[in-house]
């Protein structure tokens, strides 16, 4: 099956779980964007410093809708449904056809750490990619400091395949990362 990757990002699928939506990003939303993206302890392991104004994040929203525009990228904006606002976002990329692989990244506004929330959107863009993409395989990273990112993800059902040691140069530093995944038939299970 051919994985239409530019109607995928030109058309991002709005989808829900019991307490959210993950839905493509709108202008409207930098104020709500730029409560997570400005906070240090919420991009402490991320490659990208903090937003220092809300013009940061609005050439940041700007960027990503050029992207869906051009149908080569973007996350879903995850936001609460009882609260009605964006609370992070989650990134399938890296989307490779051939071997019918991607990767996930993922942040979340701190107040909602620790809820189940990082795990519920992950767990849904999963079976998206597995169900309507013809996914094979959905690889996951993070610096291997990042306890709480490594058990969002085994929440999930990824599994820990190892350590790529020093594998990326990021905020100064050369950075263990650990690598996680998942393949369809240990979702399907």
């Amino acid at each position: 099956m051919e994985i239409p990757v530019h109607n995928f990002y030109q058309n991002l699928p709005r989808l829900e779980t019991s307490r959210l939506i993950l839905r493509a990003m709108a202008s409207s939303d930098g104020p709500d964007i730029f409560a997570y993206a400005s906070d240090p302890d919420v991009t402490r392991y991320l490659r990208w410093s903090p937003h220092q104004t809300i013009r940061d994040t609005e050439n940041y929203v700007d960027e990503v809708l050029r992207q869906y525009a051009e149908g080569l990228d973007g996350p879903w904006l995850i936001e609460h449904k009882a609260e009605h606002a964006a609370i992070g976002h989650i990134h399938l990329m890296e989307i490779n056809v051939q071997h019918q692989k991607a990767q996930v990244g993922f942040v979340l506004l701190k107040r909602y750490w620790n809820q189940g929330l990082a795990a519920e959107a992950l767990g849904k863009v999963l079976e998206y990619a597995f169900s309507e993409l013809d996914l094979n395989r959905i690889e996951g990273y993070c610096i291997t400091e990042n306890l709480a990112a490594a058990r969002v993800m085994e929440k999930a059902g990824m599994r820990q395949e190892g350590v790529l040691r020093e594998s990326f140069f990021q905020k100064g530093t050369h950075c263990d990362f650990s690598v996680y995944a998942i393949l369809r038939r240990e979702f399907e299970r």
